[in-house]
């Protein structure tokens, strides 16, 4: 009897050793193959188990497992996969129904198409717990998704669907909004390029350009040659400066070779606005117009100053700015592509705002505001340096 309950201690003891081995081995091996599930590697510490028909491979780990879907083959490379998780045994993992979201956000409707991106917002959408208490604060996500709606209310922190809202963590909250500015990104990498130059050869047929040192075509070689094409009706003189925007690709030649879509004689090398303040003694309007589009047929936006009156100085001399922009001596898309190039070089200091993209640009003496609102305002601002977009709209 004796023998026997020592027996069954030893038992137990051994049981229970075996056990406290098998979850400190599960911890360890959790947190490594999590570790490289993360960051796009194959689990290291599991049993891997193919689908019948190769389209799905299972990890089995201890107390977690990985379901990942394949491309093509069940042997090709890890991170080749269009949809992998990692969670308990229990958990279920499929394919994201559609193949496609749309979500509109500050004024724009973005397509996602990657199915990693799909399947990461329907878990966050769908897995969801949801009640009927919605909060009151504004829409700044809205979310199609199997032909069902979601609103996403980034002030409440919540997701509303119909009736009913769930509440949404900052890191899913980051993580949808990580797809949508990579999304962005990858569209704005693939649209139009341009560039800045000079003419350094002119023929009836095409013109070779020397870009300016600043441009990033210049890294890649001193002299771009452009087909004329449509564009053979204008006169370029050895030493016009001109913009060329192209699709993007440059042939390794040389000179190197684009095909442009657009060529733009560049009025000015060298400007500088000059903004003189309102004194107390000055009778005109607080805010008036430079140039009406009224006034011409090069914008279809107004030109506006504020709290004061401007000129330019345009290689060395000074007009008014009605006065160089009605007589093509600089257009107000350089002024504007000047003062997002000294924001990118650290010059000034630029705010965007979430109305659909309308931008302040702050110098020293004055601010630029160039409008780009959700309902179609595109008016620009030039004004004293403590101008506010609120302070116009």
């Amino acid at each position: 009897m004796r023998r026997c309950i020592l027996w069954k201690r030893k038992y137990v003891f051994g049981i229970g050793i075996i056990l406290i081995i098998l979850i400190v081995a599960g911890i360890i091996t959790n947190y490594a193959d999590t570790g490289r599930v993360t960051t796009g590697h194959e689990p290291k510490y599991c049993i891997k188990v193919v689908s019948h028909d190769g389209s799905k491979v299972t990890y089995w780990g201890l107390g977690y497992k990985v379901i990942r879907y394949v491309g093509v083959s069940p042997n090709e490379p890890y991170e080749n996969n269009i949809g992998t998780k990692m969670g308990s045994w229990f958990m279920k993992y499929e394919l994201p129904e559609s193949d496609t979201v749309e979500i509109e956000y500050e004024g724009k409707t973005i397509t996602i198409t990657d199915i990693k991106d799909i399947g990461t917002i329907e878990n966050i959408l769908v897995n969801s717990k949801y009640n009927n208490e919605i909060c009151n604060g504004i829409n700044t996500h809205k979310i199609i998704l199997n032909n069902d709606v979601y609103y996403i209310k980034e002030s409440c922190k919540e997701i509303q669907k119909g009736n009913k809202q769930a509440i949404i963590s900052t890191e899913d909250l980051e993580t949808i909004n990580n797809i949508i500015f990579n999304k962005m990104d990858n569209e704005q990498s693939q649209e139009e390029q341009f560039f800045y130059g000079r003419v350094v050869e002119a023929t009836a047929s095409y013109i070779i350009v020397e870009p300016n040192e600043d441009e990033e075509e210049r890294k890649s070689t001193d002299k771009i040659s452009i087909s004329l094409g449509e564009y053979n009706d204008a006169l370029y003189e050895v030493g016009t400066n001109v913009k060329i925007t192209y699709n993007g690709e440059i042939m390794e030649t040389y000179p190197a070779q684009v095909k442009a879509t657009k060529i733009e004689l560049k009025s000015a090398e060298n400007f500088e606005i000059l903004f003189k303040n309102r004194q107390p003694i000055d009778s005109y309007n607080k805010v008036y117009a430079i140039l009406d589009k009224s006034e011409t047929n090069k914008y279809d936006y107004t030109i506006y100053a504020y709290d004061g009156s401007v000129n330019i100085r345009i290689d060395g001399k000074e007009y008014s700015l009605k006065e160089a922009l009605s007589e093509n001596k600089i257009t107000m898309e350089e002024i504007i592509s000047k003062a997002n190039k000294d924001e990118k070089d650290g010059k000034i200091k630029a705010d965007m705002y979430k109305d659909g993209g309308s931008m302040e640009y702050h110098y020293e003496n004055y601010t630029i505001i160039k409008c780009h609102t959700v309902d179609g305002n595109r008016d620009v601002y030039i004004g004293t340096k403590d101008l506010k977009l609120t302070d116009v709209i």
